[in-house]
């Protein structure tokens, strides 16, 4: 982190339907009674993420054997998970962690990618296997998400269809919500086909997290399943918990984002605020808010319009 900003909403909980602020143990206790809890990032910031070992550490003080879903992990990639918390049934494997460490980060293609994400992820992996707690990758294959997002769904051959959990739901006004959101990421530079092609690429992913939850919680319907992955995935409890919610609509849910605060301070009532698209009203960004710091105090889109307005000068 570059800086810090000292606002009184980092580190307090949030019930977004009452507005109401929550201690950590009534949010434990609440979360206790859940069969899937989703504990949405921002996939840089390492508060999120120690957040996320302390919810998972309470459940397993609880008593409780979580079943951890990664959106970082694809579902190729579950059985090299499954393979790495297995292997330290083995005395003479568990001697050994740092080759197992290594040998996971190959096994899943993570060389190329940056040690700090890596850590942040592989924690919770190793706490998983100190407890024998079941893994799994949730994501579609990032050769397929490549294939949509450049290509489009249509160009897919009937195997890599194989992959795709589509539940069919469309909803016009939340696909014009995305890409608006998708249209800001990117500056205001992305035009109309990149966002259809992102919108594709995002509700096969989700449509592919939702499988995936949904038939893991099958299997061990007693267990409850705790989901690491971006907040955008379940933004107004749409997204993966929309399509959790239709293909098995008896699955008990919690929704929790844990929020940066604003870039310039912004009055609690901001972070509560529906949005209307259409002829829809979407309910504040998540069930539970956690403030935290933010990564970053700068706005990610003043390099583009500088660079910009030094093109228009020339």
């Amino acid at each position: 982190m570059t800086e810090v900003r000292n606002d009184p909403l980092i580190g307090k909980i949030y019930r977004t339907n009452d507005q109401k602020q929550i201690s950590f143990d009534e949010l434990l206790k609440d979360l206790l009674g859940k069969n899937v809890i989703y504990l949405g990032e921002n996939h840089d910031n390492a508060d999120h993420h120690q957040h996320q070992l302390r919810i998972i550490n309470d459940f397993i003080k609880q008593g409780k054997k979580p079943q951890i879903g990664f959106e970082f992990f694809s579902v190729d990639q579950t059985a090299e998970l499954i393979l790495f918390v297995k292997q330290f049934d083995s005395p003479h494997r568990a001697r050994a962690p740092e080759k197992a460490e290594a040998n996971l980060r190959k096994a899943l293609g993570w060389q190329e990618k940056t040690d700090e994400y890596w850590k942040f992820y592989f924690r919770i992996v190793e706490v998983a296997a100190k407890n024998k707690l079941s893994v799994f990758g949730a994501d579609l294959p990032k050769g397929i998400i490549r294939r949509i997002s450049r290509q489009g769904i249509e160009q897919l051959t009937p195997i890599e269809r194989q992959f795709l959990k589509s539940t069919e739901l469309s909803d016009t006004d939340y696909q014009q919500l995305m890409q608006q959101k998708f249209k800001d990421a990117h500056c205001g530079f992305a035009h109309q086909k990149m966002m259809d092609r992102m919108y594709q690429t995002w509700k096969e992913r989700n449509d592919s997290m939702a499988h995936s939850i949904v038939s893991m919680h099958k299997q061990a319907p007693d267990q409850p399943i705790i989901v690491i992955l971006g907040k955008g995935h379940t933004e107004h409890n749409m997204g993966v918990f929309e399509r959790v919610q239709f293909r098995d609509a008896a699955i008990k849910q919690a929704n929790i984002g844990f929020t940066e605060i604003s870039i310039k301070p912004s009055p609690l009532a901001n972070y509560f605020k529906t949005v209307e698209v259409g002829e829809s009203t979407f309910q504040p960004s998540h069930e539970i808010l956690w403030f935290s710091q933010r990564t970053s105090y700068e706005d990610p889109c003043e390099r583009f319009k500088e660079m910009f307005r030094k093109l228009k000068k020339k």
